[in-house]
């Protein structure tokens, strides 16, 4: 009887470990907002709440904080973890700690080459990892060209050729943030937009070469959006004349026997001529830039 008991509670406790591992990530979550909802509220109280024993503070919350998003790693569940260091990014920028920041985002980082092998999921990671390091204020320079070049090698290395273009092209935005005090740093924006266009070219040989026609050049059309974006941002590098190159090169692609028809690219491009005409006519100071561009 004793035995039976014995394992009948062995059984039970495995399965109670079992269920508190598979509601892990649904409660960590949770946990995680309301602690990072404390914390801004801390920022607003001279960094502490006065308790009868120890205080708390910002330091303490983090601590913690860093340890809850550890327990995901029994799951395991990587994507989510990583979601939840940026999300704690994000709050300790808003906060002015740029050492705890710095900190979550080098978690980030090693969960990313660690625990997220999926090809698909390294994609939504990538671009959740720049787009929250876009709008990072709080970084000195040395700090974000650290985290930057992180940021930029782990798109390159991205195993299909059109996820590295749409990556790399993604980093050119590290390079320009739209503020007052924001980086602009145009030739480098350049330097990552050419980039792309070089992988995009990669892609449709590759293409070429394993179908026996071209691929689509949707990449093409995508990355000289971003090439209008930063022309009409100021940036000087962006140029009519580098536009207008552009807009050649992709006419005579979609003309070249090898290339693959897709009307929703057809359409796309269509669209993006009739964008660039409608700014012409606009008649503004805008419109003056975009006037030397032929569609």
């Amino acid at each position: 009887m004793d035995k039976e008991w014995f394992l009948y509670q062995e059984g039970f406790e495995k399965l109670d470990i079992h269920a508190i591992l598979t509601r892990l990530p649904f409660t960590v979550s949770p946990l995680i907002f309301l602690a990072l909802k404390l914390f801004r509220r801390l920022q607003g109280q001279d960094g502490d709440v006065a308790r009868e024993e120890v205080p708390v503070t910002p330091k303490k919350i983090f601590q913690i904080l860093n340890q809850t998003i550890e327990a995901l790693s029994s799951v395991p569940s990587p994507e989510l973890a990583l979601r939840l260091y940026l999300q704690c990014v994000e709050a300790a920028n808003d906060c002015d700690l740029e050492l705890v920041a710095y900190e979550f985002f080098t978690q980030a980082f090693i969960l990313y080459e660690e625990e997220i092998a999926n090809s698909k999921a390294q994609v939504t990671a990538i671009h959740l990892i720049i787009g929250t390091l876009q709008w990072m204020n709080i970084f000195g320079v040395e700090n974000r060209d650290t985290l930057t070049q992180k940021a930029t090698g782990y798109s390159i290395k991205l195993f299909k050729k059109p996820d590295q273009c749409r990556a790399v092209y993604a980093c050119s935005h590290l390079f320009w943030v739209d503020d007052q005090d924001g980086i602009k740093d145009g030739e480098r924006v350049l330097l990552y937009l050419k980039r792309a266009l070089r992988i995009a070219n990669v892609a449709q040989q590759m293409a070429s070469v394993t179908r026996g026609t071209g691929g689509s050049i949707t990449l093409f059309v995508e990355i000289l959006n971003k090439y209008l974006y930063f022309f009409e941002k100021g940036n000087p590098q962006i140029t009519g004349s580098v536009i207008q190159g552009l807009i050649e090169l992709i006419t005579i692609e979609m003309q070249c026997d090898n290339t693959m028809p897709d009307p929703s690219v057809d359409a796309f491009f269509a669209s993006t001529l009739r964008y660039i005409q409608f700014q012409k006519q606009k008649g503004s100071a805008m419109g003056a830039k975009y006037e030397p561009i032929k569609v």
